[in-house]
């Protein structure tokens, strides 16, 4: 049995135009560059993110990530570290990310594309839907430890916390 990886697929389309429609339906703001990336601004209720969506071909592969405006400080970093591995837990799709020599925390997911060349136009709103959703869930979270020195655990279970009815 061959776990070939690479596309086996006609490239006379372009997957980044499925994503550049997609992003234009929802009003994200987006740029393309001539290396196969779009940047584009990820509206969230704490801000505006950076995302990148981004065409490899081999493995052929559609990789979203958005940057989070949230900077750990280096005395925080194992409590940031267990944190990501506990939301992770939570996650259906994609996951978070925190890369300790660049200080920088993401959302990321991809979407192989092989035998195929291009994402749905669903599967490109959904990776966006669950982008935001997670951010906009999670983010309080992380500022819970950088903040207010919240231990992961109970930085998760503030940010977990739902209130029910009106008061």
């Amino acid at each position: 049995m061959s776990l070939e990886t690479t596309a086996l697929c006609d490239m006379t389309t372009d997957p980044l135009d499925v994503i550049e429609q997609a992003l234009a339906v929802t009003g994200w703001h987006h740029e393309r560059d001539e290396d196969e990336t779009i940047q584009c601004v990820v509206p969230t209720r704490w801000g505006d993110m950076g995302g990148l969506f981004a065409w490899r071909r081999d493995p052929a592969a559609v990789h979203f990530s958005v940057t989070l405006d949230v900077k750990p400080q280096s005395r925080k970093q194992a409590a940031i570290a267990e944190l990501v591995l506990m939301v992770n837990e939570r996650l259906w799709l994609g996951h978070f990310d925190y890369w300790v020599d660049e200080g920088v925390l993401l959302f990321r997911h991809a979407l192989p594309m092989l035998g195929r060349n291009e994402p749905s136009d669903g599967e490109i709103r959904a990776l966006m839907a669950t982008a935001s959703e997670s951010i906009e869930r999670f983010i309080p979270a992380f500022n819970f430890i950088l903040w207010a020195d919240k231990s992961p655990r109970e930085a998760l279970e503030g940010a977990m916390f739902e209130t029910r009815g009106e008061a």
